[in-house]
């Protein structure tokens, strides 16, 4: 069995620690622990400290058990044939509520409706009404950072890829949010994360003056050829034309409401199924063993997001090139309020 983790964090030097952490002796022992609980003296003093403090174990009286979602084959199956007649229908309800964004170009409508309204609105306010665990409050060598895990198998393989993923980098005075599985921007391009602190610190540095410079240069505030042609390299232009979208309060205000209506019909969905979906997690491995139905209501929703997603496109609420291109860059003004506080 090999396991694959899924790392959410709000910050970069909890990220790396995660990441550093597990490594395959690391995640083999996760992986015996989700076939069943063991004794404390099977784990090594050490590892067992760390996975606990990283909220992946627990020790439950004479036993160390899961305690953060770990879906296995079987879990990922019976998730993927509950989930996608819920997509089906949340997808519908969501073209339907949002038609207003389908006047905006592609970019903007899978931003707004995706990103905003979607993944970070509903987010959002499942947060505020407590349905999930408090991850970005966590303390310590990990604070703000959540890992679950997947089983790389077929049916992890034939559940898809997530186009609204999302990872965020602010400028500043824009913030670039890269949209999908992955693919070419300017990150990628520049990656620093695995090399010496220096390297690492000079990279970091430069791609948030390139968040404001490329956002300055398709808003059209300044002009470069040098500028422009490393924003082709890093799939901002595609053929001739702007391949991206530079969000101001103007163009949310355009939007506003069908974001709004977008965010408010996928909360009362969700809200309405959630009884079904606490039960549906604690069906999985992770639950069986005892984790938190919260613990693993973020991880469910990645699959939810990832179900939805596919029907929008498939519905043609979402008309951009993700599924092809692997990533979209998209920017906003720090200005915009709004947007600021859905994505903090």
């Amino acid at each position: 069995m090999r396991l694959k983790p899924v790392i959410a964090s709000y910050s970069g030097e909890s990220f790396r620690n995660i990441r550093q952490y597990l490594n395959e002796n690391v995640l083999e022992v996760i992986a015996r622990i989700s076939q069943s609980p063991v004794s404390p003296s099977e784990v090594s003093a050490d590892m067992l400290r760390e996975l606990v403090e990283m909220h992946v174990l627990a020790e439950q009286g004479d036993q160390v058990r899961l305690e953060t979602a770990v879906f296995l084959e079987r879990d990922i199956e019976r998730i993927r044939d509950t989930l996608l007649p819920l997509a089906i229908e949340l997808a519908q309800l969501i073209k339907d509520c949002g038609s207003g964004l389908q006047r905006a170009a592609p970019e903007v409508t899978v931003f707004l409706g995706g990103i905003i309204g979607l993944v970070q609105g509903t987010g959002r306010s499942f947060s505020l009404k407590s349905i999930g665990v408090d991850w970005k409050n966590y303390p310590g060598k990990y604070a703000q950072s959540k890992v679950d895990f997947d089983e790389i198998c077929d049916a992890y393989e034939a559940a898809g890829q997530d186009y609204l993923n999302k990872t965020v980098l602010q400028g500043e005075r824009f913030t670039a949010v890269f949209i999908g599985p992955g693919g070419t921007n300017f990150t990628s391009m520049i990656q620093g994360m695995d090399q010496p602190d220096l390297r690492r610190r000079y990279a970091s540095h430069l791609n948030r003056y390139l968040v404001d410079a490329f956002a300055m240069l398709l808003s059209g505030e300044i002009q470069s050829e040098n500028l422009l042609a490393s924003a082709e390299a890093a799939n901002l232009y595609k053929g001739g034309k702007i391949h991206s979208a530079v969000i101001t309060d103007a163009i949310l205000q355009e939007y506003v409401a069908a974001v709004q209506a977008i965010i408010s019909s996928a909360i009362d969905y969700y809200e309405g199924k959630l009884s079904m979906l606490v039960e549906l997690a604690c069906s999985t491995t992770s639950g069986k063993q005892g984790a938190p139905p919260a613990n693993m209501m973020m991880h469910l929703w990645r699959y939810i997001r990832k179900a939805v997603a596919q029907e929008l496109y498939a519905n043609g609420f979402f008309r951009d090139s993700i599924p092809q291109d692997g990533c979209l860059t998209v920017f906003y003004a720090n200005n915009v309020q709004l947007l600021r506080q859905l994505l903090l």
